[in-house]
């Protein structure tokens, strides 16, 4: 997906990057440190009135449920920095990893190539990557990071966030529509370690169906 490695004393952050986007639920997200499904629950109250009429109430829920197992998985390497202005600059990179289908065990190999617009200031990247498999089946994911830096040791984490697209009929098929959420490790040496699961959100359904009224 993307990301972001220090680069010298005034700290200027130069990011690498990958797939897959949507900041809205990234403060959620620091939740998620394993490939576990984080558990969503739902607690009713009843409140009786003088009536004795009972009502009851849903409460909000708890966590954010991603798939037990993650969907993608990589090790991603910046080609290629330019800078825009002081505070952004673009990048390109490129990758290799697996898709692991939701809810089976089976993988694919993949490749990945990909390009993002870093804010230096936000520590952050927005992007866009394309996926092939070894078959030739293709799809893109659009993706957001945020991250945080150590600048002593140029190590960092991201959360990113992304939408997979895919006009593939083949076995990637199912990972139409799929939005995703996940974990950047980034090395010292500006190499990055991504894992990725779906989200669950219990709307509808993965590949890009519109759920039933």
């Amino acid at each position: 997906m993307h990301r972001l490695n220090n680069e010298n004393e005034n700290n200027v952050i130069a990011i690498s990057s990958t797939i897959f986007t949507l900041a809205i639920i990234a403060v959620a997200l620091s939740m998620v440190t394993t490939p576990v499904a984080a558990a969503t629950t739902i607690s009713n109250t009843t409140a009786t009135t003088p009536s004795s009429t009972s009502t009851t109430t849903p409460s909000s829920p708890s966590g954010i449920e991603l798939s037990p197992n993650p969907i993608q998985q990589e090790r991603i390497r910046t080609t290629s920095q330019t800078p825009i202005n002081q505070t952004h600059l673009s990048i390109t990179y490129s990758g290799n990893g697996t898709f692991t289908l939701p809810n089976t065990s089976e993988t694919i190999n993949i490749t990945t190539n990909g390009s993002g617009i870093v804010s230096i200031m936000d520590q952050s990247v927005y992007g866009k990557e394309t996926i092939r498999t070894e078959d030739g089946q293709t799809a893109t994911a659009t993706y957001y990071e945020i991250v945080q830096l150590n600048p002593a040791t140029g190590e960092g984490k991201g959360i990113t966030m992304a939408l997979i697209h895919t006009d593939s009929t083949g076995t990637i098929a199912p990972l139409n529509g799929t939005i995703a959420a996940g974990i950047d490790d980034i090395q010292p040496n500006g190499e990055e370690v991504l894992t990725i699961w779906e989200w669950q959100s219990g709307i509808g359904s993965n590949a890009g169906v519109a759920p039933s009224p």
